[in-house]
């Protein structure tokens, strides 16, 4: 016997109705309320959706409502995903309505409102002892012929209190209300399509009857009759859209119309399916010979994966061939009847990957990943939860794919920080695989150049098996590396973007007829724009930050909040006319690039030429095609990307992340150079790699120079062991923010006053720093100001935050982040 009641978590974003509520399960919808299905529930006076988490015999509430019913095409959470996102609510300190809804393709929320009806006459409304406001609430809906949805109410009388005065005129009797629900916003493609009716019982004599007066309707019932000869549908004879039965048939929708009135077709919708790599004829692939650092890695992971699973970091200096042991583990995992995901961390390295897996499984691969379309998001997601796909390409939302027999999980470029979430739930891929394979009994092969801190140190205190690749394919030789001092430049008397070294080798390199990466880790044409006169910056008036001048628009911008001005003429501060434009970004180095280099076919790729859909393929396949002989980019271009002809790397300015008042600066510093760095070279011809700094000597590029991973690390952790910043303890951040300054500034003290009161600060657990102003400290109009809490113990954080985050006061929102990759 089934059980009789349903838990439900509610889709309502608040802390105090985070919890399971118990409902019946109607009689005749036992077989459908399963855990993971969504359903619409009454709850208060309203009904909203919620996500069917466990069915139980028993509640322990006294009365207990009833299931409305299932919500109608909505694609359901796979049950095994139900337990990660309650480990997300704890690791992660976030609702777990939020853990839940992330785990489904956007765009599949079912959108309600609340529509009010007129149920009381004139003169009980005259009785009634109502407010002016709610008076014009009902003469309103009396206008409106007895009813209006309840956010139309208050936007057309411009009332911000539509809810309370609609629940007065509940009270009084004179109106009533209902949900109104619509269906998810994006659904399952359908095409029209058409069959043989069942009154067509001999379709072919039917058609040679009609040979002769209507040979259009012969031609459709022929076309329709081969198709079900062909096959049935699961209703009956197999559909043909109307496009391709009309082209068949060679003729009009009017014969088609004709055979439908006289019922001898009938209309049978097709679902189709959006394909994300239709018409891109990507070619089969076979697989490599292995080189022995590939056969030692491909070893060690198929070993973990036979024995139960675990963690295996593949630390493989770049073009080591790290993407073929990832291939060779997808592989053994369907040789055993299981499925993959491979997880890449930008949305411009999603093609060329999803490339090389296609070209190695075909149509067994799926790509997920936030550039496609809603629809063909919802496509593939439903393509690999019907186990149609058995291969999953995405970037950090990919690791929510609903396989069903998980085999392994690759995160390629594992360091990556756009592995982790910014909104809520702030979740970072790495741990949601290890704990999602852990369950599953699955591997985790985490694949860089450039290991982040936490997972080399996991692999130095036997966490993590490690392998080393420490050498290129063909034992082609690593970059050499040249630190050019930016100061010594400026001595010389050269105030360009480019060192002379940089400038020469680029020379040399275009005339052999190959190619060069010019890095720069901003957009833009300038960083700021200020007046020489009197020294002000023209900063945004929203955001602690200066505005970014870009040429292609002529206008300055806010990368923050989006903010736009126009370049002034005169200084806003002095009056002043001398306004010059200081820094670089990727826009400022495309233009020098053209001007220093006029025969060199230049491209840009960041995030401004990034917008249209399918511009990041296009960008790399002329690169690839060898179209292009200058790309310059942001981080987009920093890793991954495999392009044989590079044989010059320019960082131009290695001091852009180095500088930020951030504790791993300098590992993403050692990062990006490393993994720009590993860009050159790649071909037959040795790769030479520029980098220009300021700050020549410090230990992130002096490692970098020297390809000396093991060097940086060590020095690394000694900075973090000194300050005791993850990995050695875990952090919590809690931001505090809001428009009015003196709210955030007291909400802050609170927030951290009522942490250092909790059972584990008291207990010496856990160390309160703050509060004090984030970096930067306005964004988007709201200021800013944090607390951060350090502790051995993930739960003695939690313990210690949940005080802190209790309460804040009107217009101030307060956000938790585990284990945060910045604090600026």
């Amino acid at each position: 016997m089934e059980a009789r009641y349903a838990q439900v978590v509610v889709d309502v974003p608040a802390r105090r109705v985070d919890k399971c509520y118990d409902y019946i399960v109607p009689e005749d919808l036992h077989e459908k309320i399963v855990p993971g299905c969504r359903v619409m529930v009454p709850f208060g006076q309203r009904s909203v959706e919620g996500f069917v988490v466990g069915r139980i015999d028993e509640s322990e509430v006294d009365q207990v409502r009833e299931i409305i019913g299932p919500v109608a095409g909505a694609p359901p959470i796979p049950e095994d995903l139900i337990d990660l996102a309650r480990w997300m609510s704890e690791t992660y300190i976030c609702l777990l309505v939020d853990a839940l809804r992330v785990m489904l393709p956007s765009g599949t929320r079912v959108e309600s409102s609340v529509v009010v009806h007129v149920s009381g006459s004139e003169e009980e409304a005259r009785a009634a002892r109502l407010t002016a406001t709610a008076r014009r609430v009902f003469d309103y809906l009396v206008e409106c012929g007895g009813a209006a949805r309840r956010d139309e109410i208050g936007t057309v009388l411009g009332i911000g209190d539509a809810s309370r005065q609609v629940a007065a005129l509940v009270r009084a009797g004179l109106v009533e209300t209902e949900a109104e629900w619509m269906p998810p916003k994006v659904r399952p493609r359908t095409v029209r399509a058409f069959r043989l009716s069942a009154s067509a019982v001999d379709p072919e004599s039917i058609a040679d009857e009609l040979a002769a007066r209507s040979p259009a309707q012969a031609g459709i019932l022929r076309a329709l009759a081969r198709a079900a000869q062909n096959g049935l549908a699961p209703t009956g004879p197999a559909p043909i859209p109307r496009a391709d039965l009309l082209r068949q048939a060679g003729c009009s929708s009017s014969a088609l119309d004709a055979l439908v009135r006289r019922k001898l077709v009938e209309r049978a919708d097709l679902t189709v399916a959006r394909d994300p790599a239709a018409g891109l004829g990507i070619p089969r692939q076979a697989a490599f010979k292995l080189a022995p650092d590939q056969e030692r890695a491909v070893d060690a992971v198929v070993s973990r994966m036979d024995s139960g699973g675990g963690v295996v970091l593949v630390h493989g200096v770049t073009s080591s061939g790290k993407t073929e042991v990832y291939l060779k583990a997808i592989e053994h995992a369907l040789s055993q009847g299981k499925q993959a995901i491979l997880l890449v961390p930008d949305i411009s390295l999603t093609p060329q990957m999803a490339d090389r897996v296609m070209g190695r499984f075909g149509r067994r691969v799926a790509v997920l990943h936030s550039a496609l379309g809603a629809g063909e998001r919802l496509d593939e997601w439903e393509r690999i939860r019907r186990g149609e796909a058995d291969v999953v390409v995405g970037a950090r939302s990919a690791v929510f794919a609903p396989v069903k027999s998980l085999g392994v999980i690759i995160i390629d470029e594992e360091h990556d920080s756009s592995y982790k979430q910014d909104d809520s739930p702030r979740y970072h891929a790495r741990e949601v695989a290890r704990f999602r394979a852990e369950r599953a009994g699955a591997t985790v092969v985490l694949g860089s150049a450039t290991p982040s801190i936490e997972s080399y140190r996991a692999s130095e205190a036997g966490h993590y098996s490690r392998v080393e690749m420490p050498s290129r394919i063909d034992d082609r030789p690593l970059p050499s590396i040249v630190v050019v001092d930016m100061r010594a430049e400026l001595k010389s008397g050269n105030r360009t973007i480019f060192s002379r070294s940089l400038r020469g080798a680029m020379q040399e390199c275009l005339a052999h007829g190959r190619q060069a990466i010019l890095f720069m880790n901003r957009r833009g044409y300038s960083t700021f724009v200020l007046c020489r006169d009197c020294g002000y910056v023209v900063k945004c008036p929203n955001c602690e930050v200066s505005l970014t001048y870009h040429a292609g628009c002529s206008e300055m911008v806010c990368h923050y909040c989006g903010h736009v001005e126009q370049v002034p003429t005169a200084c806003p501060s002095c009056g002043g006319a001398r306004i010059r434009y200081f820094g670089a970004g990727t826009e400022r180095i495309e233009e020098e690039a053209r001007s220093s280099f006029p025969d060199a076919r230049v491209a840009r790729m960041d995030v401004d030429t990034t917008r249209r859909k399918g511009a990041h393929r296009a960008i790399l396949e002329a690169f690839g095609r060898g179209n292009t002989d200058i790309l310059v980019g942001t981080q987009m271009i920093a890793k991954g990307l495999d392009f044989p002809n590079v044989t010059v790397v320019g960082v131009v300015s290695a001091d852009t992340a180095l500088n930020l008042p951030d504790f791993r600066a300098a590992e993403r510093t050692f990062q990006l150079i490393s993994q720009v760095a590993g860009r050159s070279g790649r071909g037959e011809v040795p790769g030479t790699v520029f980098v220009q700094t300021y700050n020549p000597g410090h230990y992130s590029i002096s490692k970098a120079a020297c390809h000396d991973y093991r060097g940086f690390y060590e020095a690394e952790l000694a900075e973090r062991e000194s300050l005791g910043y993850p990995p050695v303890r875990a952090l919590l951040r809690i931001l505090i923010a809001g428009p009015d300054e003196s709210q955030v500034v007291k909400a802050a003290g609170r927030a951290a006053s009522a942490c250092a009161g909790s059972k584990p600060v008291l207990e010496g657990q856990v160390e309160i720093v703050g509060p004090a102003p984030a970096p930067i400290s306005r964004i988007a109009g709201k200021y800013r100001w944090h607390v951060l809490l350090l502790s051995g113990s993930i739960a003695a954080l939690r313990a210690a935050a949940l005080p802190g985050c209790e309460g804040p006061a009107s217009g101030v929102t307060i956000a938790l982040n585990t284990n945060p990759e910045s604090i600026l």
